[in-house]
């Protein structure tokens, strides 16, 4: 007897019978490529509002998901009958009352940061606390669902993440999404490049690409940057209290060039920063810098850990070795 793939329309939208239930869940067993399908659509069900399956482009959207992994065969017509019976039993639903409670839009708070904008430490519904970056851009959802709880991400973040067992907390990129399990890390969005940096400080943290699979589990004191154009991840260990002191408006350098001193300063007081010495650009140093502190208190400070020597020409800062007596 053939499946009638109206059932997995009806249990996406969670209107199946208990005798229903039981057809869907002996068909899943039948194959292994049953599985696959049916585990398609129980992702579509948890991680999506059904307000996206409102009108036929969308629904038709969402099944191209599901049906990204069935034989080209049987892709068209497990489609189609997803699609028509879809439609109906929404076009149904959104007539009545509850319908329209159940599949009305989900709002959304942004919250975007220019660049005069340092930092802004936002404490979310749940109990969790977002340190939102300059140039950086936060979407919440109005409340979250007794699923998930996803935000997404674009610039740079601090993230310390309330527990709840039965919510998983995602935050989505345009690259890469991060599953989170109580967690305190700190995520780099780099749209010029298409890549994502996670440093995790405490907890468990995932890495998925956009359609799900999974990338990598981090350990504590991990940083990953991945790649979108290559598919790539690159994992390192670093010391996690000084990846994320930003969320201090402090700038911290450990063991770094001042070659990248340089062009930190130069974004941070508006300037342009000039080494006269390839060699000197390669000397490493190991410093804090405070928000508050003056560009002129700053090169004073490199002056006291290293034999240099700075001028100031308006917006022009030079900085050489400096000459020892003979």
């Amino acid at each position: 007897m053939e499946f009638d793939y109206a059932l997995l329309a009806k249990y996406l939208i969670g209107s199946l019978s208990p005798e229903e239930m039981e057809e869907v869940m002996r068909w899943r067993d039948l194959s292994a490529e049953n599985e696959i399908v049916f585990s398609e659509v129980l992702r579509l069900r948890l991680s999506w509002n059904a307000a996206k399956y409102a009108d036929g482009e969308r629904i038709d959207m969402a099944l191209e998901k599901v049906n990204v992994r069935i034989n080209r065969a049987r892709r068209y017509r497990i489609a189609r009958s997803l699609l028509k019976y879809a439609a109906i039993i929404l076009l149904f639903v959104s007539f009545s009352t509850v319908g329209w409670n159940y599949f009305k839009p989900e709002t959304y708070v942004t919250i975007a940061l220019g660049d005069s904008e340092s930092v802004k430490k936002v404490t979310l519904d749940d109990g969790s606390v977002v340190w939102l970056r300059g140039n950086s851009v936060l979407k919440i959802p109005q409340s979250f669902s007794a699923v998930n709880r996803t935000v997404s991400l674009q610039g740079e973040a601090f993230f310390d993440i309330a527990k709840n067992a039965k919510s998983l907390f995602i935050v989505a990129t345009d690259y890469v999404k991060v599953e989170v399990h109580g967690t305190s890390f700190n995520i780099n969005v780099n749209a010029e490049n298409k890549s994502v940096e996670t440093v995790l400080v405490r907890g468990s943290v995932s890495l998925h690409t956009l359609n799900g699979k999974k990338i990598l589990e981090m350990n504590p004191g991990e940083r990953v940057a991945y790649s979108w154009d290559e598919n790539t991840c690159f994992t390192d260990h670093v010391d996690v209290n000084v990846c994320a002191t930003w969320r201090f408006n402090q700038l911290v350098f450990e063991n770094t060039t001042l070659r990248e001193i340089a062009n930190q300063l130069s974004i941070k007081y508006n300037v342009n920063v000039n080494i006269e010495s390839s060699r000197l650009a390669q000397r490493r140093f190991r410093c804090v810098i405070n928000e508050d502190e003056r560009l002129p208190d700053v090169l004073e400070q490199l002056c006291y850990l290293a034999p240099i020597t700075y001028r100031i020409e308006s917006s022009e800062i030079y900085i050489s070795e400096k000459q020892t007596k003979k």
